[in-house]
């Protein structure tokens, strides 16, 4: 309580002296001393508490981030080596085949390929725009003997895996028309 009363004092000092515009006194020490005392008093040892909570907490988070480093370097070294077959390293491998581009029909391109193809769905479309794509994928052409005809409208779903030849046999089901196939030619009739 005597450090309050100093710095009141101190404080009394300063009010009166401004008020009569003498000269500022250097009151620097002082303050500084009693601040000092006063978080000695009040504040004791928390303040050096807090400081080295906020440390163990900066501790705790550069060791987190050591482990994540070391397990992630960790989880590549072990793929690299569940890579290597007998000491050696396998590397992929390509095979090709010399082909030209009308050498191979659709339908055969697609079991060549290991990819999963799902199916084309036609929905209230017509039937020459249904053939005109059939038709592009097997590098045949629709001749129509009827006009009408391509103006036909079916739900028809188109897998591609099938053959030309179960393609016309699937369509031949309807009775509105007749497809036939004459070397490179779908004939609608």
């Amino acid at each position: 309580m005597e450090s309050n009363d100093k710095l009141e004092q101190l404080l009394k000092q300063m009010y009166a002296k401004e008020a009569f515009h003498e000269e500022d006194i250097d009151t620097s020490d002082i303050v500084d001393e009693e601040w000092a005392k006063f978080e000695a008093e009040y504040f004791g040892n928390e303040k050096e508490e807090v400081k080295s909570g906020k440390f163990s907490l900066l501790k705790i988070a550069a060791l987190f981030i050591g482990v994540l480093m070391l397990s992630g370097i960790s989880y590549a070294a072990i793929q690299l080596i569940g890579n290597r077959v007998d000491g050696v390293h396998e590397s992929p491998t390509q095979e090709s085949q010399m082909t030209t581009p009308r050498q191979q029909t659709g339908a055969q391109e697609i079991l060549a390929d290991s990819t999963q193809v799902d199916p084309v769905v036609f929905e209230d479309a017509e039937l020459k725009t249904i053939l005109s794509e059939i038709a592009t994928f097997y590098q045949i052409e629709p001749v129509y003997k009827k006009e009408a005809t391509k103006h036909v409208r079916l739900y028809f779903t188109w897998d591609k895996k099938q053959t030309i030849d179960d393609i016309i046999e699937t369509f031949n089901k309807f009775e509105r028309f007749h497809i036939t196939r004459e070397n490179q030619e779908l004939i609608v009739e």
